[in-house]
């Protein structure tokens, strides 16, 4: 009976709300707060189911595309103006710490970014004059071509009539025509070409040196600036694989043409550098022309040499031996950089295409590698399935296969922990670090302060001396 006098006691004052034992006391208040943190934290958007948020992220997304397409004309030039300055950014610092004047470094950045510039629109240049003036030479054989692969279909049964009537008003060399008046439109965008490099001579000059204001953006925002120098690194490793093995291909191409025989393979060849730099479908583009062309000279067996080539190279050097060189250093999966190639292409135009994944590369960097509460949305990036590290550094390289690193001896670490806790982490570092190099800067400043005050007053005193003599 004792035992349930007690507990008859206990209930009552709790009814009458007088205070129970410390350990209740502790544990009610526990409840109490993580009841009032879950409320505040589930506050707006937060309080959203995720499906909704999902769909308000889609249409705000599509919404920032559709008016950025309605300044395209200023926005790509500018981006592209961007990236490349990003590009060649390391040049410039590596001048100043060998005690470069700050000008001339960026006056060499400005130089090297306007070779790039137009070496790359010259190739493309003779890529499309090329293409335009070689391939409606052989407008007869494309003809010939077409009317004998109509003939053998009917020779074998089939009904080709849907064909004809469907085909009977093409034109191969009206085809032609079209692809000359693109050409012209190409070659006559001085106006953009101008603007480009108006661009890019204030923005290099402008991230030359960016070391004060980079370790203050890092003081109010770490993520967002863990991001952005994220995305530095990723589109300058792409634009630098990207040359390096279109490069490759490209030579590979030419090899490939002289074999069979293939007309002006360096035309080609230069087809297929430039064609590299549009993501997932560039090189089934810079293929079509030389096919056409064994196949209207040298007939069947040519064309299909010419294919089976251009896709082992493709698929060793692209698919292959830059995965293994470069890693998953750009970050982003196959289907993403295709999605991201319809996408940018459809509201941005050729240029949307040549810069699809550094465009993708820039608006993740923002709107997702820079909050934890958006670190989800990465597993549909991702390339790969396995762990990966908020801040790039450089694979470990293991030649003999002994599963450790030939520089260090040690296996290669890996961080196992969620991507939110990893940005969480490097901001907590990022901030820490921004701060010790503000107060660097500062006394750095105030140290040049302190000199310039007394060559002033040094020169103000010889300057008396001499008033009095």
């Amino acid at each position: 009976m004792g035992m349930i006098d007690k507990a008859k006691g206990m209930v009552q004052a709790v009814k009458s709300g007088a205070p129970g034992d410390e350990s209740s006391n502790t544990a009610d208040a526990g409840s109490t707060e993580e009841v009032k943190a879950s409320e505040a934290k589930a506050s707006g958007l937060a309080a959203w189911p995720t499906g909704m948020r999902f769909a308000f992220a889609l249409a705000a997304s599509a919404l920032i595309i559709f008016l950025l397409a309605q300044i395209a004309g200023v926005f790509m030039p500018t981006f592209l103006a961007f990236s490349l300055a990003l590009a060649v950014r390391p040049v410039s610092e590596w001048l100043i710490r060998h005690r470069w004047p700050v000008g001339l470094a960026a006056l060499v950045n400005i130089v090297l970014l306007f070779a790039i510039l137009f070496v790359m629109l010259g190739l493309i240049a003779i890529a499309i004059t090329a293409m335009v003036t070689e391939l409606p030479r052989y407008g007869s054989k494309f003809q010939a071509l077409y009317e004998n692969a109509i003939s053998q279909l009917d020779q074998r049964g089939l009904d080709t009539s849907a064909v004809l009537d469907s085909w009977k008003n093409v034109d191969i060399n009206r085809i032609f025509s079209y692809l000359s008046g693109f050409a012209n439109q190409i070659s006559g965008a001085g106006t953009t070409l101008f603007f480009i490099i108006m661009v890019a001579i204030f923005v290099v000059g402008d991230i030359v040196v960016v070391r004060r204001r980079a370790a203050e953006l890092a003081s109010y925002a770490p993520g967002f600036a863990i991001a952005l120098r994220n995305f530095s690194l990723r589109v300058r490793t792409y634009f630098l694989m990207t040359t390096v093995f279109g490069a490759v291909v490209a030579l590979v191409d030419v090899g490939i043409l002289y074999v069979f025989g293939v007309p002006t393979p360096w035309t080609w060849g230069i087809l297929a550098f430039v064609a590299n730099y549009i993501p997932a479908v560039g090189f089934i583009l810079s293929m079509i022309p030389p096919i056409l062309l064994a196949l209207a000279l040298g007939g069947v067996w040519p064309a299909v040499g010419v294919f089976i080539g251009y896709m082992v190279a493709s698929m060793l050097f692209l698919n292959i031996l830059q995965p293994r060189i470069a890693g998953n250093a750009v970050g982003l999966n196959a289907t993403v950089s295709f999605l991201s190639l319809m996408v940018w292409s459809t509201v941005m135009g050729p240029l949307g295409a040549i810069l699809a994944v550094p465009l993708t590369l820039f608006f993740k960097a923002i709107f997702v590698d820079s909050d934890p509460s958006t670190a989800w949305i990465d597993v549909f990036f991702r390339p790969s399935d396995e762990p990966t590290s908020l801040v790039s550094s450089r694979k470990s390289r293991d030649r003999d296969g002994d599963g450790l690193d030939d520089s260090t001896g040690k296996p290669p670490s890996i961080d196992t922990r969620l991507r939110e806790e990893q940005i969480q982490d490097a901001a907590e570092k990022e901030r820490a670090r921004a701060q010790a190099t503000l107060e660097e800067l500062n006394q750095e400043a105030l140290e040049q302060a302190a000199q310039k005050a007394e060559k002033d007053k040094a020169n103000k005193a010889d300057s008396s001396e001499k008033t009095e003599e």
